[in-house]
């Protein structure tokens, strides 16, 4: 019999209601069976909903599931992590930049709480230990099963709000992504994992729309930011303010990384203000979004002494 283990991150999946209706941190989750010939084995690395981690409760939950494929027996399968669904995508993100193990790490969680009548945790837990126990996912780095979908954890992203489906694939491929019982994603190539995982909290999000200001840049890099991702238009473009301001920031430097605000495709310079950008040093994450631009930038950072190593160091990683 193969065996999972389950790590509990906390989030809806095992969150409960207050006198008020209201959701927090639940007791942890419930595992009432093995599922199927798989042994399950539960270990709580986190009480409480997503909001509330911190980048080192992330980092935390990343090195209980390395920590547990190193020392696993050889009946351990794949890990499935329970986790809240506001910042799944950065959590596997994060693991799939260190993620050495050829056991799959499968992330789930939930749109409806326990208590609710269309409770999905359990349909998504079943599909999670699924793929963690299929061999065809093995070697394919950190994936999520949500939905009765399977993405992998460098494209997807939170696309809803509160739909049972609520997480897509950034590339907008159906390819790309797969129902649990019928295929898995393509598989792709990976960088290197990352060495260590030390992240750098001095990483902020700032998102440009029509007519932005280059304030908010300037301020942040006043208040010792070491690294900034523009949530930037279109194919990576802004205001000739916010382009300056990322000029200003480079030139002091600070590492920008330039994503875009649309939900799918890619960045590139390939307009005016973006080939400017480009030109002040920005780096443009490709086909990453902002979330998981920003988790790339915190663990580089975290490794390189220095913006100019850190900066050489992403633009490696993005082109393997």
């Amino acid at each position: 019999m193969s065996q999972v283990l389950v790590l509990d991150a906390g989030g809806t999946i095992s969150s409960q209601a207050d006198a008020r209706g209201v959701l927090g941190g639940g007791q942890g989750l419930s595992l009432s069976a093995d599922i199927g010939d798989v042994r399950l084995s539960l270990r709580q690395v986190h009480a409480g909903l997503s909001d509330e981690l911190s980048l080192a409760d992330a980092a935390a939950i990343v090195r209980a599931a390395q920590a547990a494929a190193a020392d696993a027996a050889d009946d351990l399968a794949g890990i499935v992590v329970a986790h809240g669904t506001d910042t799944m995508e950065e959590t596997a993100f994060l693991a799939d930049l260190v993620w050495t193990s050829p056991r799959p790490l499968v992330f789930t969680g939930a749109q409806r709480a326990p208590a609710h009548a269309e409770f999905d945790g359990a349909r998504n837990l079943t599909n999670a230990v699924a793929l963690a126990v299929n061999p065809a996912a093995r070697d394919r780095g950190v994936l999520l099963a949500f939905g009765g979908r399977i993405l992998p954890a460098r494209h997807a992203f939170k696309a809803h709000t509160s739909e049972l489906a609520g997480f897509a694939d950034r590339q907008g491929d159906a390819g790309a992504s797969g129902d649990v019982l019928a295929r898995l994603p393509r598989l792709q190539d990976r960088p290197a994992p990352l060495p260590d995982l030390r992240l750098d909290p001095s990483v902020e999000i700032l998102a440009a729309s029509l007519g932005s200001g280059g304030g908010l840049i300037d301020a942040a890099v006043a208040q010792g930011a070491r690294g900034l991702v523009l949530q930037a238009l279109g194919r990576g473009n802004a205001s000739p303010p916010v382009v300056a301001a990322v000029g200003r920031a480079c030139a002091a430097g600070v590492v920008v990384v330039v994503a875009s605000r649309c939900p799918f495709g890619q960045v590139a310079p390939d307009y005016a203000s973006g080939a400017r950008l480009a030109d002040a040093g920005a780096i443009f994450s490709d086909d990453l979004g902002a979330s998981q631009a920003r988790i790339l930038l915190s663990a580089v950072l975290g490794l390189e002494p220095t913006g100019e190593a850190a900066a050489a160091r992403i633009r490696a990683w993005l082109t393997p």
